[in-house]
This record gives C-alpha cells, structure tokens and sequence, in this order.
C-alpha cells in the first residue's frame, strides 16, 4: 500500500483537517515537475531561477504545515497534561479514603458507602481507559507526521534532483515540538503503572488487558469475513428454497393469515439488521467514527462481518422456521405453529441469554440502550439514546406485529382458536404503536430539563413526536366508525387523519433535512441547497432530500389503494413497514455524518467520562503539578509558546 494510503487509513478522523497536508503538498511537487522549463528551450539562468522559486514555495509550505502541526500538538499535550493531573489526584483521593467499620456505621450506611465506592471505582477505569486511548492517539499524531514530512521531503529531493528538503527535515523537524516522545512514553508508563496498582489490584496483564488499544487501522481479520460469507451463502440457498417451497406448496387458506401475519414481525427484524451492517460498512468507508458517536468501547467495537453474521444468522433461522411450517406434515409435525413460536423463543435467547455467542458485550450494550429508551424520563439521553429511539420508531410496524405473536400465542394458540379474530386489532394495538413516539417524546422532555428549560429546540421536537399520537389517533377512530358512514370521505375522522398525516409529514421533514442532516445551510452556488462540509458524493445528499420525502409521503400512496381496493391491507402494510426500514436506514447515513462533522469541529476523538469536580485544595495541587519542572516549563510559558508555535516545553 503506497504511504498517502497508509496516512489516510491511520489518521485519527476527527483531527483530519490537523495533520501535514501529505496529498496536497505531493500534488505541489508534481505539478512543479509538469510546469519545469526544459532546459533544451530554455537558458541554464532560467531553469535555476524556476527550481530555486520553486524550492521557496514547496519550503514555505513545509513550514507552514509543520507550524500547524506544532501548534495542535502542543494544545493537545497541554490537555493531557491537566487531564492527568485531575485524574491522578481522583485517584489518589479515591485511594486514600479510610475504611468504615466502626460500629458509629449503619449496616445501610456501610452498604451505600460500598456501592458508591464500586460506581466511583468503574468511572476511573473507563476514564483511565479512554485517556490511555486519547494518549495513543497523540503518539500516533507524532509518528504519522513524522513520516509523512519525512516521505515528502525524500519524494521532493528525488523529483527535484536536490537535497534542500532533506536538509531542511533534518534542520526543522527532527528537532520539532511534535516529535520528542519523551513526555508522552512517560506519562504512558505512570497511566499504566496507576491503574496496575489502584484500578488492577497490582494485576499488570489485566490491567493491559484493559488498557489495550486495538492497531488503527487493523483489517477484519479473515476468519470473521469467512464466517459471515459461509453464513450469506446458506441464508441464500434458504430462501431460495422457501420460494420455491411457498410456490409449489402454499399453506391452507385457513393457515395463510398466520402465516403470514406470524413471520412478518421477525422478517422486518432480519432485514433490519441486514441494513444495519450496511450501515456500520458504510460509515467505515466514509470515514465516521460511529464509535465515537455511540460512545462504545473501540477495545470491543462490532466489524460490519459480524454485524452481517449476526443477520444471516437470523435470516438463516427464519427461512427454516417458514420451511418447517410449510413441511409440518412431512416432517410429522402435527401443529405448524410451534414453527414462528419457536423462531421467536430462539431469537429472543440469542439477543439475552448471555452466553459467549454472537457478541455478548454487544448485545448487553444494545438490552442496555432499548432499556434507557424505555425508562427516558428518568436520567440523561445522549445520542446513543434517542438514535434508538428513532430506530424504534422506523419499526412500529414490526413491534405490532410482535404484540400479535404474544396475543396469539398467549390467548388464542393455547384454546385452539386459530386465525378468526385473533388477529384483529384491540385497544392494545393503537397503545402499542404510540409508545416507540411517546419514547422520543419523553426523551425531548428531558433534554429540554436537563438544558435548563433554555433549547427551545427539544420542545420543537418534541412537537414533532407528538404528531404521533394524532395521527394513531385519528386512524383508530377512523377505522372503528368507517361501517357508519356511505362512503369513506364521508366520515369526519378520514378528514382529521389525512390532515394529521400532512402535518406529521410536513413537520417531520422539515426537521430531518434541516436539523438531523444540517442541509439547507448554502442557498446558492455549486452546492445550492446542502453545507459547508460534505463527507458523501454531492449528488447523494440530492437524492436523500428527494428519497426522504418521497417515502414520508407514502401514506396517500398506501390510502390510495387501500381506498381502490387495490391490495390487501396486510401486503400494503408490509411494503410500507420495509419502506420506512429502508428510508431510516438511509436517514442513519446523513444522521451519523452530521454528527460526526460536529466531532471534528470539537477536535473530540474519545468519549467524555465526567468525574468529581475537584474541590479548591486540589485545584491548587493541580496548578502546582502543571507548575513542576520535570522536564517542562512552567504553564504560563507553555501557553505563550503555544501560541507562537515556535519553542517547546
């Protein structure tokens, strides 16, 4: 792999616009070369006096991009600095606290103290951990610039047939700020030697284990993409296989309703997740740091092949759940509905039981998340939290659907009563399908309290959600007095639902274009209608503002052949739940990038870990710690020289 490749893979995103400027400094020097004078029409003077031009530019580059490179890297060792220095001091308090055994203690009281112990004990390991990472990062930083200042001054000399870049490598950049590494292996060393003996109980494998950064860059390793290619080609096969089995031997007539209404659920899941892995594919290749945004352990992090393994997995055991209720005679099965019950028990297990399978980590991670989602209104939601949200209300389609299953199974299987009436919808089912809006909505509530009642913007949101329950209601009453009335648009309520579904669509839009993707910031020009940064191909952002209101505005198509009697309300209600799938699936695109452009411009590249804020004793240990020599000047000094970029600690 040639190096601007390497440089590419290996940087740390959210600092891209930071680094040495290796691409463009090489185009330089090609176009330097392209634009030389020949010397066969040219005078030796001009040819010398082209290339000596030359030089100057390509050196005053150099230096340019290596004062930038000075400057970032001073300000973010400064930031490691004081962030070391507040963490060692929580840990040397947190150390230092006397036990409590008396008998003046509470059992209650032992009891919290312990349990705040614990909490406190969990925060600075996941602190620690990601202040580890943000340190790799830096030392990164230095050895990527490095090299690459390095490659471009060899590349220059051996265009140019001149030695000026080597000498000025070896004359302005061996002795830059950015690469002395002593400071930085040596705050490294005392991280890991605290955390050995405070965090680890003096276990310096665990606590490596712990520490450990998994090589930037590092490809998915083959035995994961085999397994997932092994798991695609039997998912395929499968379904082929159902196809034609479902072609050649339909269920009966009193069978078709279950079987489809039974499966839909689990199938909408299948695909979901196949999108899934799309997703985490694409972000990859686009350069977001979804890591970053959901704030999940890079130690520990799903490839796109696991994502795709676990889907296949899923979609395996669907087609051969739909096989054996397809084949329940032959096989001598006397019930076809053990089949989707079945499915749903062995689905549900593989997502809780927690057994060393499918990534254990990751899915307590995701049990964790729907949790938080579930219980909104009662602590902090970061963005983890009411993306899921937004992921749950993509799939109200299929949460109904399982609510079927369970009314199905719970009620009518267990008296024998098959498909009449059991399928019908209750007052459960209009509850069922606000609860994913009243999620989000009580999310927005939060933000906005947590917020100090000052972002008027969680409220708007809020308001977005709220069209949820319009529009579910107005459909139930819809639906409950439709035989009272000669014709549809004769009933009230198909006027007050058709206008809520306006509303809802207008409104919901609206704030995906302009507040979830950041579009609409550039009224004119090349980029008419999108933003400043763009991380996609331009076209793709056109076609997402054209895609996400075409399949918002799928609802008058659904109404429309419902209302011909064109389809069956089942099949329109499965392609509009595979198209709202699909159009969230292309909204995560957009949603993550925004995001990820908004960590870039914050320079953040680890997860936040908030702790205690030191009381005003340790601030003036804190202010003395950043003030010792040991090998750094003072903090007054050190910020002057930040700013000239010129002079090092």
């Amino acid at each position: 792999m040639k190096f601007g490749k390497t440089f590419e893979s290996h940087l740390t995103i959210e600092w891209r616009q930071q680094y040495m400027r290796y691409g463009d400094l090489k185009e330089l020097i090609k176009q330097g070369v392209e634009n030389a004078p020949s010397p066969l029409t040219s005078s030796d003077y001009e040819v010398q006096a082209y290339y000596k031009a030359f030089e100057e530019t390509f050196l005053t580059e150099c230096q340019s991009e290596l004062t930038g490179v000075n400057n970032f890297f001073l300000e973010k060792l400064l930031e490691a600095r004081r962030k070391h220095g507040h963490l060692k001091l929580q840990l040397l308090a947190y150390s230092r606290e006397p036990g409590h055994t008396g008998s003046d203690s509470s059992l209650s009281q032992r009891a919290e103290r312990s349990q705040k112990k614990v909490m406190t004990t969990r925060q600075l390991r996941y602190a620690y951990a990601e202040f580890y990472l943000s340190l790799v990062l830096i030392q990164n930083y230095q050895s990527l610039n490095e090299t690459g200042f390095r490659k471009i001054c060899k590349k220059y000399d051996k265009n140019m047939r001149s030695v000026a870049a080597g000498r000025w490598f070896a004359e302005n950049v061996l002795d830059a700020p950015f690469t002395d590494v002593r400071l930085l292996q040596r705050m490294t060393i005392e991280v890991e030697d605290l955390y050995t003996t405070h965090l680890a109980n003096g276990d310096r494998s665990l606590a490596m284990e712990k520490l450990r950064v998994p090589p930037l860059g590092e490809p998915t390793p083959p035995s994961m993409v085999f397994r997932a290619g092994i798991a695609l080609g039997m998912l395929i096969m499968l379904l082929v296989a159902t196809a034609i089995s479902y072609w050649k031997r339909a269920p009966l007539e009193e069978h078709t309703p279950g079987l489809m209404r039974l499966f839909r659920g689990p199938f909408t899941w299948v695909i979901f997740n196949f999108y899934m892995a799309a997703n985490v594919a694409g972000w990859q290749q686009a350069g977001v740091n979804h890591i970053l945004i959901f704030e999940i352990d890079p130690r520990s992090h799903l490839q796109p092949a696991t994502f795709l393994e676990i889907a296949c997995t899923f979609g395996i055991l669907w087609a051969l759940s739909m096989l054996g209720f397809l084949y329940n005679d032959l096989i001598g099965v006397s019930d076809p509905y053990v089949f989707p019950l079945g499915l749903i028990l062995i689905m549900v297990g593989l997502l809780v039981v927690p057994l060393p399978i499918m990534n254990w980590p990751a899915r307590w991670w995701t049990i964790k998340l729907v949790g938080r989602v579930i219980t909104a209104p009662l602590h902090y939601v970061g963005f983890a939290d009411f993306w899921m949200g937004d992921q749950m209300n993509s799939l109200v389609s299929c949460i109904v659907d399982h609510y079927y299953t369970v009314r199905f199974y719970a009620i009518s299987w267990l008296r024998y009563d098959r498909v009449n009436n059991c399928f019908e919808p209750d007052v459960m089912v209009p509850i069922t399908m606000c609860l994913p809006g009243w999620f989000r909505f009580a999310q927005c509530l939060r933000r906005f309290r947590d917020s100090g009642s000052k972002s008027m913007s969680y409220l708007i949101n809020a308001g977005k959600y709220s069209t949820t329950f319009l529009v579910v209601l107005f459909s139930t009453l819809r639906s409950n007095s439709e035989g009272g009335y000669a014709n549809t648009f004769s009933n009230p309520y198909t006027w007050l639902f058709l206008s809520s579904c306006v509303v809802a669509t207008v409104y919901c839009y609206l704030w995906d274009v302009i507040r979830d993707f950041g579009l609409f910031r550039i009224m004119r020009g090349e980029r008419i209608f999108l933003r400043k940064q763009l991380v996609y191909p331009q076209a793709f952002y056109y076609f997402v503002i054209v895609e996400n209101l075409v399949l918002r505005l799928f609802w008058a198509v659904e109404f429309t052949i419902l209302y011909h009697n064109l389809m069956t309300p089942y099949n329109m209600r499965t392609i509009s739940s595979i198209l709202e799938i699909t159009r969230r699936f292309i909204w995560n695109y957009v949603r993550l990038e925004n995001e990820h452009l908004f960590n870039c411009g914050n320079f953040r590249a680890t997860r936040d870990i908030h702790l205690a804020a030191l009381n005003p004793r340790q601030e003036r240990m804190l202010e003395s710690m950043m003030d010792e020599s040991d090998g750094v000047s003072n903090r007054r000094k050190s910020k002057e020289r930040i700013r000239l970029g010129k002079e090092y600690f």
